[in-house]
């Protein structure tokens, strides 16, 4: 495979094959998608991007972490998937925040995508001000905002696990995770702050897979069902897991992923 990568762009597969491009979720990279990236490296052309602050990208910029948005996040994963794949039609697949920027991505049309897939995209910004599940997880990035890292990173992990799933944790994978917390702060407000309306994503004129997981947390389940709302090719599927259903539960995850990439590339060479 080609080894002349852009920092924090990884290549599996076959080149020449259709694109998949994988976008992680926040406190995560690339490696959360190496048991889908095993079954679909014969067929695909599969471009993982770790997005910044995160794995082997480059740090998020150095500026307020209110300040930050999809728009600083966006215009490095589409250079560097340009420079892999050009302009072919390609397929995104994103979990949670990089669910979020995969619809942002689809949405503005800044890269040839024919089919997208996301489990749980967590766009915040569609929820209303007022309702339970946008109060809930303000109060999650408040509670982030008022702590020192290690106990910041614990809100979080935990809210999306369970409690104590942080504290049961090796300290070494504590102290690596903690590093990031200024990025996970970042994630939420580029999630809060993106400046689309729920109805804009009416606009998504490909064919969408939407899984989300049975146990989730209300936050992401309600914005899940936003979405389902006005999404005009949506296929839904809920599965037995929880929001970090694509590590917790990939044999569970993963064939629906694979389905629909098959399907959507039978289409695409029609």
């Amino acid at each position: 495979m080609t080894t002349d990568l852009p920092q924090g762009f990884h290549r599996f597969g076959q080149e020449g094959a259709p694109p998949v491009v994988l976008l992680h979720s926040s406190q995560s990279n690339t490696g959360q998608w190496r048991e889908l990236i095993g079954r679909l490296q014969d067929g695909y052309d599969i471009i993982g991007v770790d997005l910044l602050g995160y794995g082997k990208a480059p740090p998020a910029p150095d500026a307020p972490v209110e300040g930050f948005r999809f728009s600083d996040e966006v215009p490095r994963v589409v250079a560097g998937v340009q420079q892999l794949v050009g302009e072919q039609p390609m397929i995104l697949v994103g979990h949670s925040y990089g669910g979020a920027l995969a619809l942002k991505l689809t949405l503005e049309r800044l890269l040839p995508v024919q089919a997208l897939a996301v489990f749980e995209p967590v766009a915040f910004h569609v929820l209303n001000d007022n309702e339970p599940a946008r109060q809930e997880i303000e109060s999650i990035a408040m509670q982030m905002d008022e702590n020192a890292p290690l106990k910041s990173t614990a809100t979080f992990v935990d809210y999306w696990n369970h409690p104590g799933f942080f504290a049961a944790l090796p300290d070494k994978l504590q102290q690596l995770m903690a590093k990031q917390a200024g990025k996970v702060a970042m994630d939420f407000a580029a999630l809060m702050g993106e400046p689309h309306k729920l109805v804009d994503y009416r606009r998504i004129d490909v064919p969408v897979l939407l899984l989300t997981g049975r146990h989730t947390q209300q936050s992401a389940r309600r914005v899940a069902e936003q979405l389902h709302q006005v999404l005009p090719k949506v296929g839904v599927k809920e599965l037995d897991c929880g929001h970090m259903g694509p590590l917790t539960h990939p044999q569970l995850v993963n064939p629906h992923l694979v389905s629909f990439l098959a399907r959507q590339t039978e289409q695409m060479d029609a």
